[in-house]
């Protein structure tokens, strides 16, 4: 088991070197079993901290049924313009930013089967041209369909965080997400719990830790005055902002570099 799974990893490095992957140090995906519970934020702090750290971000918003990340960093629409060799990502707040919603107008309705968002996501891949990375920043469409599995068998994934809130809805969903995590053999950075104060009875999430035997990684209140702010960048300017976002990219170093 240990032989095939070092020629697995092997196969997932060499497609990274002969792809427009091959100058990013870190692959994280982020993602939840169950829509709602704050993902695609918490990939924009994520992706925020790290930056703020010194390092050099990407993320890529693959929720192709709601591209919406870029609303965290800019009220402006962005267009991308291809070039001979590809798609260059958008630098907003000094982070290379990739979404499908550059490509299409706000109301435009979205039309695409399992199978071609995940043909889509492959064709991308190839395409979009990061350049150098300390870390791309994987922000998943919640679940576990075409393009998480797409993701699974394309990449060498350095570490997943999956989000989740404390309801039993959520911990329901994340049991299937981290079963296929461990099947695939991924490795499972921790558990980030988001919303936590909102639910004081947390008898459900103990439960849940205890049966997943995966870390908390950490815990982000539901906070009015986060969620009236409009822009993920305004945090910076607050103490309560600079310290979550310092805390936030210390633990998940930790985990990386612990792995790696």
């Amino acid at each position: 088991m240990g032989e095939g799974k070092c020629k697995v990893e092997n196969l997932f490095k060499d497609f990274r070197k002969h792809s427009p992957l091959k100058e990013v140090r870190f692959i994280l995906a982020v993602g939840s079993g169950k829509g709602g519970v704050g993902k695609t934020t918490v990939s924009g702090l994520l992706a925020l901290a790290l930056k703020e750290e010194g390092f050099s971000i990407g993320l890529w918003d693959l929720d192709f049924y709601g591209p919406n990340s870029t609303l965290l960093f800019t009220s402006e629409k962005i267009e991308t313009i291809p070039e001979q060799e590809g798609f260059k990502p958008a630098l907003i707040e000094g982070i290379k930013i990739m979404s499908l919603s550059f490509f299409i107008q706000e109301k435009e309705p979205l039309f695409m089967r399992g199978l071609m968002a995940g043909k889509l996501f492959q064709e991308l891949t190839q395409r979009v041209i990061w350049g150098p990375l300390d870390f791309l920043i994987l922000d998943l469409p919640p679940g576990t369909g075409d393009i998480f599995l797409t993701m699974l068998d394309l990449y060498f994934i350095d570490g997943f965080i999956l989000i989740t809130t404390p309801h039993k809805l959520a911990l329901s969903d994340s049991l299937r997400t981290i079963s296929i995590l461990k099947e695939k053999r991924i490795p499972l950075l921790g558990i980030i719990k988001n919303m936590a104060n909102l639910f004081p009875k947390d008898g459900n999430f103990s439960e849940f830790l205890e049966k997943v035997k995966v870390p908390l990684l950490y815990e982000l209140p539901f906070l009015q005055d986060l969620a009236e702010k409009e822009l993920l960048a305004a945090l910076k300017e607050t103490e309560w902002g600079k310290r979550e976002l310092k805390n936030l990219a210390e633990k998940v170093l930790k985990r990386v570099f612990r792995f790696h």
